[in-house]
């Protein structure tokens, strides 16, 4: 017996497939869920559905397995031990089927997510009030800032957050616990089908198509803003779809254009190769001109990793390029060609030189909180007053580098939990999946997130809640090939 013929093994295991699908085809498509509203609404519809759904499958393996111990031994009490029941067989068949449900059920009890746990805790801890004594100890700058307020403004307060902005730190912590709660469920059902992979792959790949075409419509037409929103709202002129900043655009995009190149590699009934390479073509194009300078060197290195651990022929892969290379240069000279994103990497000097000062500007704000950070979300509320000359009307929210942010956000330990964490991770889990050659659509969901965290050092990225989802689901999908 299939576990794919076991669906009352998992309960609502169609309603939850539908569910995930709903999430990867919505979320990007409202700027990204980027406001906090529809990103509460979102992580509401995580943690209740994902959250409520993980608990039934709990419940209903531990009912099944106790329901198999009991048909087993009131079979051997019945017939004895030298006779043999009629319905042995069938007993044994639902233990064994029910031992591999638990096995797909392992995520859950995973090592590797203990570390995002005890992380999760911290970012809860640094929301809760703490006696002024203590903070004084743990984070002497915060409670000196706290004890001049007082004086200065002859409030009487006595217990404060570590963090500076408790309510948004709060927010983004459960919203970082929804996407936990989704990264365990998503393995789960990726798992037990393969169809279900197909499903989310496509998907993810539409809406990719979708937003490049939008994007390239905006390359074309500089009077055609985001949805309902003024064109000169982010960079007039220049692709960046249902997102308003095209840098997590293009971040979107180097998400998904390689998941594209994977199925028209596996060659899937009803899935015509030649579409998803086309569909390939238009994400990377619409990268190209959304004339983000991090998405472009992201996607230069992700292009050289498939490039690199796709298990094809040389010949195979030398006429894959060859062909993006004549769709991206004519398309690319219908669009204008190619002048502004060279313009834009002959002035990278500059950028680097800016980005080098907000972030040597921001380090401070990690020497002041060493060990505690000033907490996530927190970072346009002291930017103000550690990035100095700067205009009067440039306010810097983020600081244009994630780690950096990061680290300001968390401190020190945090920051170094976190950093250990994601680079053996990185490394681990991607030594294993590049050496299965097999796990073509493991590759390509592994590229993407090398494209994801590589752009993080150079731009805010991570910040967007459709941004984070995908690469959750990139993630799962990594997850759910090393088990297949």
């Amino acid at each position: 017996m299939s576990l794919s013929r076991l669906d009352s093994s998992l309960p609502f295991e169609t309603t939850s497939k539908r569910c995930i699908l709903f999430l990867l085809l919505t979320i990007p498509l409202l700027f990204g869920a980027t406001h906090p509203f529809v990103q509460g609404l979102y992580t509401l519809y995580l943690l209740f559905g994902v959250g409520s759904w993980l608990l039934f499958v709990r419940v209903g393996l531990r009912f099944r397995s106790s329901r198999s111990r009991r048909h087993r031994s009131s079979s051997r009490s019945s017939h004895g031990s030298s006779q043999e029941s009629p319905s042995r067989g069938w007993i044994a068949k639902r233990v064994e089927v029910s031992r591999k449900v638990s096995n797909h059920y392992q995520p859950i009890f995973s090592i590797w997510l203990w570390p995002a746990l005890v992380l999760l805790a911290y970012i809860a801890l640094t929301t809760l009030p703490l006696p002024l004594g203590l903070l004084d100890i743990i984070s002497p700058v915060r409670g000196r800032y706290l004890a001049a307020v007082n004086a200065l403004a002859a409030t009487d307060i006595t217990f404060a957050p570590l963090s500076y902005s408790a309510q948004l730190t709060f927010k983004q912590g459960v919203f970082y616990l929804a996407l936990l709660l989704y990264f365990t469920g998503a393995v789960i059902l990726l798992r037990r089908s393969r169809d279900f992979t197909l499903q989310v792959v496509t998907v993810m790949v539409g809406i990719g198509c979708f937003e490049a075409v939008y994007g390239l419509l905006q390359a074309m037409n500089a009077n055609l803003g985001v949805l309902w929103l003024s064109s000169d709202l982010g960079a007039r002129g220049v692709a960046r779809g249902t997102i308003i900043y095209r840098n997590q655009y293009a971040s979107l995009l180097n998400m998904c254009w390689p998941l594209a190149l994977a199925v028209a590699a596996l060659k899937v009934k009803r899935h015509p190769a030649q579409l998803f390479l086309f569909a390939a073509g238009l994400m990377i194009l619409a990268v190209l001109f959304s004339l983000s300078r991090g998405g472009t060197i992201a996607l230069f290195c992700s292009a050289v990793l498939i490039g690199m651990t796709m298990p094809f022929s040389r010949q195979k892969k030398l006429i894959t390029v060859f062909i993006l290379f004549l769709f991206l240069a004519f398309y690319g000279g219908l669009l204008g060609g190619y002048d502004d994103l060279i313009k834009r990497f002959t002035d990278l000097q500059s950028s680097i030189s800016q980005r080098w000062i907000v972030w040597h500007l921001s380090l401070p704000m990690l020497f002041d909180h060493p060990l505690t950070g000033i907490g996530l979300e927190s970072y346009s509320k002291l930017s103000p007053f550690y990035l100095k000359n700067f205009p009067d009307h440039i306010l810097w929210d983020r600081a244009h580098n994630e780690y950096v942010e990061l680290a300001v956000a968390l401190g020190g330990p945090a920051m170094l939990l976190f950093s250990g964490w994601l680079l053996s991770s990185l490394v681990v889990h991607g030594r294993r999946i590049l050496q299965k050659r097999e796990a073509i659509i493991g590759i390509a969901a592994f590229a993407g997130i090398i494209s994801f965290f590589i752009h993080g050092t150079c731009d805010f990225g991570w910040q967007l809640p459709a941004n984070s989802v995908y690469c959750v689901t990139l993630m799962a999908l990594v997850a759910a090939e090393l088990k297949a």
